[in-house]
C-alpha cells in the first residue's frame, strides 16, 4: 500500500464521519455500521497499519465511495456542504496540533475514552469534542432540520462523529496530509479510492 492510498483511507475516515454528521442533522438518523466504526476508530491510538484504524479497508468503504464519486470537485449542494465539513475539520485539527499543550491535553482525554463503556461512549466523545474542539475558530456550524437537532440524542451523536472525523484528521496529518494536498492530490486520491474499492472487499 502506497502513501497516497494510506492518505486516502484516512481522508475516507474523515469523509464518512462528516457524512454521518450530515445525515443525522438532515434526517435524524445515520448508518449504524458507519457510526460504530467511526466511534471505535477514536479508541485506536497505536494502529499497526492505516486500515487497521477502521478494522480494515472495508471499514471505510462508504467514505471511499464518496471520494471516488468526486466529492472534492462536486457542485451538488449536499456534497459541497459535506466537503465544507471535511475541510473545516482538517483546518481545526491543524490548528489544535500547532498548540502543543492543548493538543497533548486533548490526546490524554482521548486516551481515557478507552475506559468508557460502549453505551456511554457517544456522550463521552461528545464531551471531549465540546471541551477541546468546539471552541476553536472558525466554529463548525452544522446545518440541518431543527426537529432533529433539538432531539437530545442527535447533538450528542453529531459531536461524537465530529470527534471521530477529527481523529481521522490526525491520522491524515500523520500520513503527511494537509488541507492543501487535498487540492493538489485530489485526482490521485480519487483514483486511489477507485483502486481500493476495486481491489478490496469488506468482510
Amino acid at each position: 500500500m502506497n502513501i497516497i492510498q494510506e492518505r486516502t483511507i484516512a481522508l475516507a475516515g474523515v469523509v464518512q464521519a462528516c457524512a454521518e454528521v450530515q445525515s443525522l442533522a438532515r434526517r435524524g438518523e445515520g448508518n449504524k455500521a458507519v457510526f460504530e466504526t467511526a466511534l471505535q476508530s477514536v479508541l485506536v491510538l497505536d494502529a499497526v497499519s492505516t486500515p487497521s484504524v477502521y478494522a480494515g479497508v472495508g471499514g471505510v468503504y462508504p467514505g471511499l465511495r464518496v471520494i471516488a464519486n468526486g466529492v472534492m470537485s462536486s457542485a451538488n449542494s449536499e456534497q459541497v456542504e459535506l466537503f465544507r465539513y471535511v475541510m473545516s475539520i482538517l483546518h481545526l485539527q491543524s490548528q489544535l496540533y500547532r498548540n502543543e499543550n492543548a493538543f497533548n491535553e486533548f490526546a490524554q482525554n482521548v486516551e481515557r475514552l478507552s475506559a468508557i463503556s460502549a453505551d456511554d461512549l457517544p456522550e463521552a466523545c461528545a464531551e471531549v469534542y465540546q471541551q477541546h474542539i468546539s471552541g476553536l475558530r472558525p466554529q463548525i456550524i452544522v446545518q440541518g432540520e431543527e426537529d432533529f437537532l433539538q432531539r437530545v440524542e442527535v447533538p450528542i451523536k453529531i459531536r461524537s462523529m465530529l470527534l471521530a472525523a477529527f481523529r481521522s484528521a490526525v491520522l491524515w496529518q500523520q500520513k503527511g496530509g494537509s488541507k492543501f494536498k487535498i487540492m493538489w492530490e485530489r485526482t490521485r486520491m480519487r483514483n486511489a479510492a477507485e483502486d481500493l474499492l476495486g481491489n478490496y472487499r469488506p468482510h
